[in-house]
């Protein structure tokens, strides 16, 4: 064989080879079937008002003098007078927790000049819980008058001691939301409900009444006004139904 069909028959030789292998190559998708039955997924939402029967505030005293042994016995004799007054007030010891304690020394920041210690301030606060809101503006205006201009308010809120009455309600109105919710796309999809084959849950619950610490200020003889408010307990759930 001369070189020149020589060439011509390798050539060939390669297209052939090349031309089996496209031949022989498949690409295969595999599509695995659901075995999860057929069936409607909706969510549902229920929500019950009521008013809160319990309320909290976070209260204490801050104190700024020269030394940390002066700050510390001043505000140790502040807060146990805030805490004197709050126990009068009707609140039980259980529902009195210390929150913080903190000392922390104070700086004056000349211009151009190192920082200069100008003192130390100590801060305590306490968390109560108030279980008759007939008394939580006594305990806070007392309070106030017991801790004098060391006081501070940091905080409150309502809520419910016990809102499994209420998360019980709700659920109810959930479930009915998410059947009503299931049987109008089955009755749009032409078919029917049966049994539910999976439920989830989430719940949750509305504070009222929240507070603001720099809008707290007490004349001498004015009861501080306080407004409960509403809140609500929610409860949301998904539920698969299966269909037939």
């Amino acid at each position: 064989m001369n070189a020149p069909w020589g060439g011509a028959v390798l050539l060939l030789l390669a297209s052939l080879a090349l031309l089996a292998t496209a031949c022989t190559r498949s690409d295969t998708i595999n599509v695995t079937p659901s075995t999860e039955p057929p069936g409607i997924t909706v969510t549902g939402r229920g929500e019950v008002e009521a008013p809160p029967d319990t309320g909290y505030i976070t209260l204490g005293v801050q104190v700024t003098a020269g030394t940390v042994a002066e700050a510390r016995e001043q505000a140790a004799t502040a807060a146990a007078a805030v805490i004197a007054a709050v126990k009068d007030a009707g609140v039980a010891a259980a529902d009195i927790q210390t929150g913080s304690l903190s000392i922390q020394p104070q700086y004056d920041y000349p211009s151009r000049e190192p920082p200069r210690l100008t003192g130390y301030q100590v801060t305590n606060t306490v968390s109560v819980r108030v279980r008759q809101l007939d008394r939580f503006a006594t305990v806070i205006d007392e309070a106030a008058a017991a801790g004098g201009n060391a006081v501070i308010v940091h905080s409150l809120r309502f809520d419910y001691d016990d809102p499994t009455r209420l998360a019980d309600e709700a659920r109810e109105l959930a479930m009915a939301d998410a059947r009503r919710k299931a049987e109008q796309l089955a009755r749009l999809a032409g078919v029917s409900l049966a049994a539910p084959i999976a439920i989830a849950e989430g719940t949750g619950a509305t504070p009222v009444g929240r507070f603001d610490e720099a809008a707290f200020t007490r004349q001498a003889g004015a009861s501080t006004p306080i407004e409960i408010g509403t809140g609500r307990v929610t409860v949301d759930i998904a539920v698969r139904w299966s269909i037939r």
